[in-house]
């Protein structure tokens, strides 16, 4: 397949069972157990946890309220307006916590600390922040917004806590591991069908990847990183996740292809997977 060059920057995959990396949330749920859960306005996050030091004595958090489900805990203001669903998000969270942890080949957390904000606005008021986010030991949290990047970001703390210089692959594993249900094969096809496509030597290079704000580059990066991970396993892109020299020549170091030749397997891959074609057919 020849890859189309792109013309614009406006801005899943799935493969076997134990790789698989999107969420569906239904079947999660469904999965889930469901233990008695609790929420007590007096009480407290209890001496030693993750977060106990951090935010607990803040004014802005004077009087929020703590829910525990299952290994979640949500810290929230009182009379939160989604606190009714708290039981169902700790289930979410929950599920995607252990498909992502299992991609990762890392232990699931004992423990999962939500701050859980009323929307973007008293986020932002309170954190400074307008996309919910991992500080590494607590997740803070709010709608509208995919259950999956915060938590994901947080999990990534704990594989690697150094922000690789390769940024496609923290983008790439975020937007892959989204629980969002989108096909990023598909998407990086249709980017080649609308003459969008961001060639592989110059996503490895992309200082403007976003997983926060687009779905261009980092929806091929998804698909790049899936395919990578079914083809060579997680801890050789774990490997090139922790390399800090030249990327192309890094590329070639862990994989033993150069780029071009990894693109063409990456592209061939996908094509195959997405139309359902044998492997010997081409697209046109």
């Amino acid at each position: 397949m020849r890859a189309v060059r792109k013309k614009s920057r406006n801005h899943f995959a799935i493969t076997e069972p134990y790789l698989l990396a999107i969420v569906l949330i239904v079947l999660l749920l469904a999965g889930c157990s469901d233990k008695k859960s609790e929420s007590n306005s007096d009480d407290l996050i209890p001496a030693g946890t993750a977060s106990s030091h951090i935010y607990q004595n803040l004014a802005a958090y004077k009087g929020w309220q703590i829910f525990r489900q299952n290994n979640v805990v949500i810290i929230h203001p009182p009379d939160h307006l989604h606190q009714a669903r708290f039981s169902e998000l700790t289930k979410v969270f929950s599920a995607l916590s252990r498909r992502a942890s299992e991609f990762l080949r890392i232990a699931p957390p004992d423990s999962l600390i939500f701050y859980f904000y009323t929307g973007t606005g008293h986020a932002h008021d309170v954190t400074g922040q307008s996309i919910p986010y991992s500080d590494g030991t607590a997740i803070h949290f709010w709608l509208p917004s995919f259950y999956g990047p915060p938590l994901v970001k947080h999990l990534l703390h704990k594989w690697e806590n150094e922000f690789p210089k390769h940024e496609f692959l923290w983008h790439g594993i975020v937007a892959l591991l989204d629980g969002s249900q989108q096909n990023y094969h598909q998407f990086t096809l249709e980017h080649i069908d609308s003459g969008i496509f961001v060639p592989l030597r110059e996503l490895l290079v992309d200082t403007t990847i976003d997983v926060n704000s687009e779905r261009l580059q980092s929806a091929e990066a998804a698909s790049l990183v899936d395919y990578l991970v079914y083809v060579y396993g997680i801890e050789k892109v774990r490997e090139l996740y922790l390399s800090d020299g030249d990327v192309y020549a890094d590329f070639k170091k862990v994989f033993k292809l150069p780029v071009d030749k990894i693109e063409k397997r990456w592209l061939e891959f996908i094509d195959t997977f997405v139309t359902g074609k044998n492997e010997k057919e081409k697209r046109p």
